[in-house]
């Protein structure tokens, strides 16, 4: 961001806080519902709460706190809070009112602002502080339509919950979320309930002369979900289970392009139309129906609104959902032995069932085995003599603790350089206030004695060719923490280039462990933050074990066929059972 636009970003903030304290609920509400958005949170959007506070700011937001410390008016505090919600997140806000107190007008926008947590984090610990507000808000948020009996209270807070959940940014702490993605899941469900959107089938008697399984996958359409979801699909007896892949009408031609070898049929879904998807997978009379994309992170999403009905007898959710989904209507929940820990039952709403290994088989779609581009150390500019480390971590996995923990690896081997390729496109498209992001990555490597010439971050590239070349001169691959990598870590493993990694307790801090434990490389997963510094330390500075570590990781590749073995055999195998049970229930 130039200064002129930063310059025009905080007067916009500026004349739009003022406008909020003056404390008209109906020309704020008129701002909130302008039919080119939601002033306030487009302007939070913007990332416009990264940026330091002048005096001016800081004027503004002391006017906010007085407000809400000392009046008496819940319209006006109201109105302080959401002035002051343009310069401060949520979780750092003493807002002194409850939702069941806010004016109509602006319930919708409240409760978006009190769930728009930041993209990422500054301060150590900010991030867990983030997810506890989160989950409080949540949990109050879904008292509130539970006790109030009144529609347009509900609509206009469900309408804010479904529009502002999204955490992205905050799932990736080692921590159960069973309470909060069960609530979420209620109140998705109440949204389509209030909206007519719910449309449960009874499955009708199940013929007992039918010979094949009748399976529905909904389709990803990110290439790392479909690498994932073809990875369980690819080994399913194909003369008992019949599949059918169901695309987004708007992407049907590049999304059946995936499936096309592990598909018997395709159907275009009109995802702009809950209700004719509903009608469609309804007249399917499915055995299954399965979620080939993670529909745990926000709450709008198609497949999500899809998979909180009952369309099909047994509903199922796989390793592309980070998380238990809360959604009663989920029947089953499919992982790797080697990514849950012993007590995973808890951490789950749906029947926990596992297949042997990890579940951390990616199969791509094209046949043709990307080549890695040929790059020079020069090109990227990294000096030939130096030691270099590469991450593909991405911008929402990366937090203080994670950066200061490679920043002490940097400090320590003096030597060394690091690559960052931080803006996976599988993940999002936009990536919010970038500049300050790069700004913090910097600063945060500056604490340490880090100069910037020893760091360098790639912009999004338009194949995986440039980053494979970018890790083929690399020495090792750094994965994130707590939230692992997982369809991330074969890049580094195909060219072989030794990954370090450190093993959490949920699934989804599990996953990269899980992988190099599968393959025998044990000896490349770590259990702690120092023993992940050690680990590092002591292959940066003996070349020969490193050397010795790469040829055990093209070895352990080679013989684990990493990236062509698919697990169908073995769902197959859960599917059915899961089946059974469902039939035995219905007897």
């Amino acid at each position: 961001m130039d200064q002129e636009s930063e310059r025009k970003l905080r007067e916009l903030r500026l004349n739009l806080a003022e406008i909020c304290l003056e404390g008209r609920v109906e020309r704020i509400g008129q701002l909130c519902r302008s039919p080119a958005g939601d002033a306030i949170m487009t302007m939070i959007n913007s990332g416009v709460r990264h940026l330091a506070m002048t005096k001016g700011d800081q004027a503004v937001a002391e006017r906010c706190h007085r407000i809400l410390s000392v009046e008496h008016d819940v319209a006006r505090k109201v109105s302080a809070y959401l002035a002051l919600s343009l310069f401060t997140p949520p979780q750092s806000i003493e807002r002194a009112f409850d939702i069941v107190d806010v004016p109509t007008p602006l319930l919708c926008t409240v409760v978006k602002v009190l769930l728009a947590v930041p993209m990422f984090f500054t301060r150590e610990g900010a991030r867990r502080r983030a997810l506890a507000h989160v989950e409080a808000t949540v949990a109050e948020i879904h008292k509130a339509v539970t006790v109030i009996d009144e529609f347009e209270f509900r609509r206009e807070v469900l309408s804010g919950f479904m529009d502002g959940y999204a955490i992205s940014s905050i799932y990736g702490e080692d921590v159960p979320l069973r309470t909060l993605a069960q609530k979420r899941g209620d109140l998705i469900r109440r949204y389509l309930e209030i909206h007519n959107l719910a449309h449960d089938i009874t499955p009708p008697p199940h013929p007992g002369n039918q010979t094949t399984v009748r399976v529905g996958v909904l389709c990803p359409g990110t290439i790392s979900e479909v690498a994932a979801m073809r990875g369980h699909l690819v080994g399913l007896d194909r003369s008992l289970f019949q599949v059918t892949a169901y695309v987004p009408d708007e992407a049907a031609t590049s999304v059946s392009a995936g499936f096309e070898d592990v598909a018997d049929d395709f159907v275009a879904l009109p995802v702009s139309d809950i209700t004719a998807c509903a009608q469609v997978l309804a007249q399917e009379e499915l055995d299954v129906l399965i979620a080939g994309a993670n529909i745990t992170n926000t709450c709008k999403f198609p497949w999500t609104l899809l998979m909180a009905q009952r369309l099909a007898r047994l509903q199922v959710a796989m390793h592309c959902s980070s998380l238990t989904t809360g959604l009663a209507s989920v029947d089953l929940f499919i992982n790797g032995e080697l990514n849950e820990p012993d007590d995973a039952e808890e951490d789950y709403t749906e029947e926990l069932a596992l297949v042997p290994g990890s579940s951390n088989h990616y199969i791509f779609a094209s046949k043709a085995q990307i080549a890695p581009e040929e790059l020079t150390r020069e090109r990227i500019g990294v000096p030939d003599a130096a030691l270099l480390l590469a991450t593909g971590a991405n911008y929402f996995k990366i937090g203080p603790e994670l950066l200061t923990t490679w920043a002490r690896i940097l400090e320590a081997v003096p030597n060394a350089h690091l690559v960052m390729y931080p803006f996976n496109p599988n993940w999002t498209t936009h990536y919010p206030y970038k500049d300050g992001f790069l700004r913090f990555v910097q600063e945060r490597f500056a604490e340490r004695g880090v100069g910037v010439e020893r760091l360098h971050v790639l912009e999004s590239q338009p194949s995986r060719a440039p980053l494979l070349g970018v890790l083929k001169l690399a020495d090792l691959y750094l994965d994130s923490f707590p939230y692992s990598g997982a369809v991330s870590l074969l890049d580094p493993l195909s060219v072989g280039c030794p990954p370090v990694v450190r093993e959490g307790h949920t699934a989804r801090c599990r996953q990269s462990a899980a992988l190099l434990r599968e393959i025998g490389l044990d000896v490349l997963v770590t259990r702690s933050m120092e023993d992940y510094v050690t680990v590092v330390k002591r292959l940066l500075t003996d070349h020969s074990l490193r050397r010795e570590m790469a040829d055990a990781v093209r070895d352990a590749t080679r013989s684990a066929h990493l990236g062509s073995r698919g697990i169908g055999a073995a769902v197959g195998d859960v599917l059915l059972a899961g089946l059974r049970k469902k039939l035995k229930a219905e007897a």
